[in-house]
């Protein structure tokens, strides 16, 4: 994505936010949100090479529990290198239910991954269907995503499955210590295990972080550590 589209792209979800001069009142179901990182990691992995990415979104969520958004990043991991692919978005539209049992909260619900662009053969779509049941207590949160398509354009890769945990700790000040644990079952693929660990604090109506992200993958550089810095806004 040039800084051009980049550009015109932010001003598009700002301008497309449901407000004027003020943010929402804190009962609509309507949020947004944007942001901007150093560098889009996903389970591990930079979607950008490692360079920085512009995201945002919009969440409805309704007092039942049911709810649905839509989330965009500029990527390039599908392109990189491969002048037959045609790629630079990535889509999430999801949807579920959450709800709690006692002091147990759940989340499931389906998510799809989509990238416009074309994908000439003997390419198979990124395009990817996940359902994910979440549980939380407390500080700590545990998430299943399972992959009823083939996962990321791996070749017969349905039934893939990725585990997270996760803990987030308020240590003062206004501080959140986090961190992340994940392992990848692919199919077809050698599974990996990824984690992250950062800070984060909000200050004058942003979101600022700071996150420390590796896996165990060998010989790969967009899988190798890195820091990751990020600001954002919710409206």
């Amino acid at each position: 994505m040039t800084k051009t589209s980049i550009t015109a792209t932010l001003a598009a979800l700002l301008a497309a936010l449901p407000f004027s001069g003020s943010v929402h009142a804190e009962d609509s179901p309507f949020s947004a949100n944007v942001g901007l990182v150093s560098d889009y990691a996903y389970r591990g992995w930079s979607q950008t090479d490692e360079r920085p990415a512009l995201q945002g979104g919009f969440d409805y969520a309704h007092e039942s529990g049911l709810y649905a958004g839509v989330w965009g990043s500029n990527v390039s991991w599908l392109s990189d290198g491969n002048s037959e692919v045609s790629n630079s978005l990535e889509l999430d539209l999801y949807g579920g239910y959450k709800g709690t049992v006692g002091a147990i909260g759940y989340d499931v619900g389906l998510l799809q991954y989509y990238y416009p662009g074309s994908y000439p053969k003997p390419y198979n779509s990124p395009n990817t269907l996940e359902g994910y049941l979440g549980l939380s207590w407390e500080f700590l949160s545990f998430k299943y995503s399972y992959a009823f398509t083939d996962l990321f354009g791996y070749d017969k890769s349905d039934g893939s499955q990725y585990y997270d945990l996760g803990a987030a700790v308020d240590v003062g000040y206004g501080i959140t210590l986090s961190a992340h644990v994940g392992y990848s079952d692919i199919k077809g693929q050698d599974d990996y295990t990824d984690w992250k660990l950062g800070l984060a604090k909000e200050y004058g109506g942003f979101n600022f972080g700071l996150h420390y992200v590796d896996t165990d993958v060998d010989n790969a550089d967009l899988a190798d550590e890195r820091v990751i810095l990020s600001v954002s806004k919710s409206f």
